[in-house]
């Protein structure tokens, strides 16, 4: 039970994350675009995530980079 409980601390919040990650990018192409949502603007959540997340990740990995020197 306890190994079922730190699995589920550990990949609940980084589901979330990943479902914000494409889903925030997908409503805004939904609603930019405007009609039914669609595949299109699944794919444009999800290279929209990816985009967000290698930013935030070369951003992050400057910041840390420049600490430690």
């Amino acid at each position: 039970m306890r190994r079922m409980m730190l699995f589920l601390r550990g990949a609940v919040p980084l589901l979330l994350v990943g479902l914000a990650l494409v889903g925030g990018p997908a409503l805004l192409a939904w609603w930019v675009m405007g009609g039914p949502l669609s595949w299109p603007h699944l794919l444009v959540g999800v290279l929209g995530g990816a985009a967000l997340l290698l930013i935030l990740g070369l951003i992050f990995g400057r910041a840390v980079g420049r600490m430690r020197k």
